[in-house]
């Protein structure tokens, strides 16, 4: 007999026990959903057993309208819910990443990419409509995978037009972490969360675990914590004790301040720019010591070393010329930001601050760009097959006809490209924010754009023959046209998306929301649309579903 509860007759087996708040009456399970490869959390609270108030159901239904609203690629999506005789069930995305409270040593340069990654979230919290406050940032409520994309779980207590929407009994957030103003009940601002994750980086920087948080805390509730760590740069210091200021009035008004000001003193850690295996570089190799850091397209470098500043004049080379030689390409790319038909492949730019710059034509198979700025880059029929990208930061580059097949570009940046005619097939573009993209005729054969955004992009005429695109946000997406045979959309959120002669040929639809959607003349032969919304839908032959 397991020792789990049983919930198959709705869909669910339990495998693993994640953990347990006895004192709320609540346990928190992994669960595989049967005839399914598909892994979700469920969290069961058990009032009958912990004393809990019943009339707190209510409120547990109104969260999950929220949860409901919400849609973010690090915010695990609400899926279902269900009574129990005891309680109440919640059944949310998994997502395969650690809490920071099970890892107590990162470095300087990963605590700071954290620390980026909730503030994106933080700030599309702040900017919905009412905005959402979490009111329980802490290392168990920030789960963090092996590229640091931070995942923020628990809303619990998040508060909503000043009401709380509690799923559990407590009446706030944790000590140590709870901002002044929430312990003495006064209003809460989008500056309170803010406190709450100063709180926590904090403990990243100086190895401390969140039940000792105290000891790092005066009576005037001021975090006292630079003699624990001297080497931290005073920048990034102050940053913190900005962060955490007790006085509501003096902290960063809200995330976006916050995310603005973070780049600016961020500590640059060092890297080193070389070429793997290029075809015609010399023989002895070649390294340029740099300083750099990959955030938000804020990367100073220190190119100095090199030793090659004989003349201006050896850095003037005809923009038509083809640019074989490793030295005089990054050199080029660096000084000038202009390097058309460079041979790159192979280069080792993470991190580069390459915004703006000239790269049409360029030659970049198999460069390591991850996490690289590369916003408004001119990438015109540039050659980038195979290419990292991950993290990487194209808004609004210039990519039409470019070759980007294989290329990895999982959580990059794409929001405002412009990808017409861009070869994607087999590319890898997981949780990519696409918004507002133009693709227009691009090739995304067998892509994987598993959660990718792609909110309001242009994709008539795209070609997503088998492309992965589960749990994507495609609302009021633009695919007139678009070729979406076996295409897997389960799942996805294609509100008021365009599909009017769309082929979807035996796509996966199982669970996609479809409310509002115009499939006028679309081909659904042996599409799967069980369990699909599809309230006022436009369907093939032009009726509008009630």
């Amino acid at each position: 007999m397991s020792k789990y509860p049983n919930f198959s007759s709705l869909g669910y087996e339990v495998v693993q026990e994640l953990g347990i708040n006895r004192e709320a009456g609540r346990i928190t399970y992994l669960a595989n959903v049967l005839n399914s490869e598909q892994q979700v959390v469920i969290k069961e609270f058990r009032f009958a057993n912990s004393g809990g108030d019943w009339s707190g159901f209510k409120t547990y239904q109104r969260e999950i309208e929220v949860l409901q609203q919400l849609h973010h690629p690090r915010i695990p999506r609400y899926l279902d819910s269900f009574e129990t005789p005891s309680g109440f069930g919640l059944v949310q995305e998994y997502k395969k990443a650690p809490s920071l409270a099970s890892r107590y040593s990162f470095s300087l340069a990963e605590i700071q990419q954290i620390a980026i990654s909730v503030l994106e979230i933080l700030v599309y919290l702040q900017q919905r409509t009412p905005a959402v406050i979490h009111r329980d940032i802490k290392p168990e409520n920030i789960l963090v995978d092996e590229q640091l994309n931070a995942y923020l779980v628990d809303f619990g207590l998040a508060r909503i037009r000043g009401k709380e929407l509690a799923l559990s009994s407590v009446a706030g957030g944790t000590i140590g972490f709870m901002p002044p103003e929430e312990q003495f009940g006064r209003a809460l601002t989008t500056a309170s969360d803010l406190y709450s994750l100063g709180a926590t980086l904090i403990c990243l920087v100086t190895g401390t675990r969140s039940v000792e948080i105290g000891k790092l805390i005066d009576d005037n509730y001021r975090f006292n914590f630079q003699k624990l760590v001297p080497q931290l740069p005073p920048n990034f210091r102050q940053w913190l004790i900005r962060m955490v200021e007790p006085n509501v009035k003096f902290r960063y008004s809200d995330a976006m301040v916050a995310l603005t000001a973070l780049p600016k003193i961020m500590q640059p850690p060092s890297y080193v720019i070389q070429w793997r295996n290029l075809p015609g570089k010399i023989k002895s190799s070649f390294t340029a010591p740099v300083m750099g850091l990959a955030t938000l397209g804020t990367i100073s470098f220190l190119y100095a070393s090199l030793g090659y500043f004989h003349h201006e004049r050896a850095l003037q080379i005809d923009n038509q010329q083809s640019i074989s030689s490793s030295e005089n390409a990054v050199r080029r790319l660096f000084f000038t930001k202009k390097c058309p038909r460079c041979d790159l492949r192979g280069a080792d730019l993470r991190g580069a601050n390459l915004g703006g710059a000239d790269l049409r034509e360029a030659q970049l198979e198999g460069a390591d760009l991850g996490g690289a700025n590369l916003w408004g880059t001119n990438l015109e029929s540039a050659s980038m097959e195979g290419t990292n990208l991950i993290g990487a930061n194209l808004g609004d580059a210039n990519l039409v006809g470019a070759n980007l097949a294989d290329a990895n570009l999982g959580n990059a940046n794409l929001e405002g490209a412009t990808l017409r005619g861009v070869n994607l097939r087999n590319a890898k573009l997981w949780e990519a924010k696409l918004w507002d993209a133009k693709l227009w005729d691009a090739n995304l054969e067998n892509a994987n754009l598993s959660g990718a955004n792609l909110r309001d992009a242009n994709l008539e005429s795209a070609s997503l023959v088998g492309a992965n695109l589960r749990n994507a946000k495609l609302q009021d997406a633009k695919l007139w046209d678009a070729n979406l045979e076996r295409a897997n959309l389960g799942d996805a959120d294609l509100q008021g998306a365009k599909l009017e002669g769309a082929y979807l040929k035996g796509a996966d639809l199982t669970g996609a929301f479809l409310q509002d959607a115009n499939l006028r003349g679309a081909d659904l032969q042996g599409a799967d649309l069980r369990g699909a919304y599809l309230r006022g839908a436009t369907m093939p032959d032009g009726n509008k579903q009630d």
